[in-house]
């Protein structure tokens, strides 16, 4: 029984002498600073002054490219493709030859067009000899009324014929104008068998086929779409912007592309169009860039990355980014505080100000509120409290 109170005795004075141990080191820890430091231990920090600078308020934005200008190539009359002569990326110039139809009835409806025109031709010939003949026996029957040889009735049937002449003349004169429009008609639509590349404007620069939709060999019906066509020599962003950004927007205004195909390189554009009103129900806005690709590295369909500078600040109220830290529980800076006794134990010390941010860039970030002036901590500031002691490298 002895033995065991004896242990029990042990077990406790060890778990007592444990217990102090533990709360010594716990009371070492709170008579740290509060940033967990000794009062007496001085924090080594890197510092970079408050300075003014001119900075530019970036929106990043994300978006596509699209053709500058798109169209789609089709013939005017159905019919079989019975050539080919493109393909997709290959360049095609205005008025070139794309595809060829079957115009085999086309050219007999051609020919019966002509055919009745020579038709036409021929009784406008028919009708103008008659005109003269029925003319010429009336004038000699208007001279025999004269002599009085001739009666009245002699003489109103030939006005009558001279009058039916003519007006027949005026009608085959007609059907050989309905003739010649007839034939106009069909070599027109003859014509559209061939498919040529066209567009309005006046660029002549030439074209790039993006897609093709039938082969040779194919039936395609009137306006059913060959190829499409595109304008690659500059490019259309499309991106929507917040209505926070939307009213600084401006029509001219530079932007910066940025692609995953090309790693690292910037392209630049400028805002082209800018929709008159936000969409409901994105609240948000259409915005279109002009993107210069003269040298075709970047293409229709790629997803990019805008960079639009919508404001820019004169002479900012600028910190280093990493200055800005959060401490019990709001976002600042740790200011550096310096005794003007240079043989102070503790020259330099973190002071804790709350600021308001504004703009940010990838290096700085605008302080609103408060006017600072001095240095402040970059590096650091997890282990700082306001008060704790600071070692500058340099010492200054």
């Amino acid at each position: 029984m002895k033995n065991i109170k004896a242990v029990v005795l042990i077990s406790i004075a060890t778990l007592v002498v444990a217990l102090w141990w533990f709360a010594g080191d716990s009371r070492d820890e709170r008579g740290s600073g509060a940033g967990g430091q000794r009062a007496s231990q001085a924090v080594a920090v890197e510092v970079a002054p408050v300075s003014h600078r001119d900075i530019k308020d970036i929106a990043h934005y994300t978006g596509t490219l699209r053709a500058e200008n798109q169209f789609m190539l089709a013939p005017r009359v159905g019919g079989r493709i019975r050539q080919l002569t493109v393909d997709i990326g290959d360049t095609v110039e205005r008025g070139q030859v794309i595809a060829r139809l079957d115009d085999e009835e086309f050219e007999q409806e051609v020919a019966e067009a002509q055919a009745n025109l020579d038709v036409a031709v021929a009784q406008l010939e028919d009708a103008h000899a008659t005109q003269e003949v029925r003319e010429r026996e009336f004038r000699r029957l208007e001279e025999l009324r004269e002599q009085g040889l001739a009666s009245e009735s002699e003489y109103d049937v030939g006005q009558s014929e001279f009058s039916a002449a003519r007006a027949n003349v005026v009608v085959a004169r007609a059907q050989v104008a309905q003739r010649q429009a007839a034939l106009r008609a069909a070599e027109l639509r003859k014509s559209y068998t061939t498919v040529r590349a066209e567009w309005g404007g006046d660029d002549e620069a030439p074209r790039v086929v993006g897609e093709r939709f039938v082969d040779e060999g194919s039936n395609i019906s009137a306006n059913e779409a060959i190829v499409s066509v595109l304008s690659t020599r500059a490019l259309r962003g499309i991106t929507f912007v917040t209505d926070r950004d939307f009213a600084r927007l401006t029509i001219g205004q530079p932007v910066i592309v940025r692609s995953d195909a090309w790693p690292g390189e910037d392209f630049p554009a400028t805002v082209a169009r800018i929709a008159p009103q936000l969409q409901e129900d994105t609240r948000q806005a259409r915005v279109e860039l002009r993107v210069p690709n003269e040298e075709r590295r970047l293409s229709p369909g790629f997803f990019v990355n805008f960079e639009i500078a919508v404001e820019e600040i004169e002479q900012a109220r600028v910190v280093p980014v990493d200055a800005i830290a959060r401490h019990a529980g709001e976002r600042g800076v740790f200011m550096v505080d310096e005794s003007e006794d240079e043989d102070a134990e503790h020259r330099f010390k973190a002071r804790f100000v709350p600021v308001t941010v504004g703009v940010r860039t990838p290096d700085h970030a605008q302080v609103l509120d408060p006017a600072l002036e001095g240095r402040v901590v970059t590096l650091g500031q997890h282990r700082l409290g306001d008060g704790t002691p600071l070692r500058i490298p340099g010492g200054e």
